[in-house]
């Protein structure tokens, strides 16, 4: 074992022991607060390490295992985007040289406060499975003159994917409690939620800017074929999702679609 090693494990050791520190130094007892947080501040000293460092320290990056040559299709693209958004998490495009296909490919990356990548990543994957078995089959449908097109099967299979993904982004985020679910709800709930989401953005732009990477772009708009929108919208409503999540859970996002 390297000495780097030794210092990575000693290091994590610490940023869970101030992770401690800091939890006790909210306690209502003054003099174990007091005692608390001054454990925690030299620690910090110790491995120099700052309050940010502390909390970045929650910040993860998760890599999927789905690939394409070069570059992604809009409606992959779209597909992490929309997954991302509802958990609070920011996808990137991840390009690299593949050394056993001999070729740039691209995959999905997911950065979130944990363990909200993980989740985003399971439910990415999955939907992703569910949705090109989806676009196979309106392909295959479009080649043997069920649906009509004038565009080619694989372009309309292209815009089916991107009206089935709008169609289930909305469900995603349904499935997701939002802070401003209801403008009435004057809650702590609510306010917490909505500074905890707030408060993990501000730490995935920290953990992107130092790591000197910049978010994904949107997708350009671009014109469809109205039938095979029609189509994805209504293959997209027979997604059914369920879970129930939540921040900091242990619990995966389950999903079927109906016959």
């Amino acid at each position: 074992m390297s000495a780097q090693q030794i210092d990575e494990k000693k290091l994590e050791r610490a940023i869970r022991k101030i992770k401690h520190c800091l939890a006790l130094a909210q306690s209502a007892n003054e003099n174990e607060a007091a005692t608390a947080l001054r454990q925690a501040q030299a620690l910090m000293r110790e491995y120099r390490l700052t309050e940010m460092d502390v909390k970045l320290s929650d910040v993860g990056e998760v890599e999927s295992a789905l690939f394409r040559a070069k570059r992604r299709p809009a409606w992959d693209q779209q597909l992490s985007i929309a997954v991302a958004d509802a958990f609070n998490c920011t996808t990137l495009r991840h390009r690299k040289w593949s050394q056993s296909k001999c070729q740039l490919i691209e995959c999905a990356t997911f950065v979130g406060v944990s363990p909200a990548q993980n989740i985003a990543l399971y439910a990415y994957e999955a939907l992703h499975t569910k949705l090109t078995h989806a676009r196979k089959r309106y392909c295959s449908a479009v080649r043997s003159g069920v649906h009509r097109s004038q565009y080619s099967a694989e372009t309309a299979g292209d815009h089916f994917a991107l009206a089935w993904v709008w169609e289930v982004q909305s469900k995603l985020k349904a499935l997701v409690p939002q802070g401003d679910d209801d403008p009435l709800d004057h809650t702590a709930t609510g306010h917490e939620l909505v500074a905890i989401q707030a408060q993990d953005k501000a730490l995935i732009s920290e953990y992107l800017a130092s790591q000197n990477i910049r978010e994904s772009r949107k997708s350009k708009g671009v014109e469809l074929d109205l039938n095979a929108q029609i189509a994805g919208m209504l293959a997209g409503r027979k997604v059914e999702l369920h879970a129930g999540i939540a921040r900091g859970g242990e619990d995966t996002l389950a999903l079927s679609v109906l016959a």
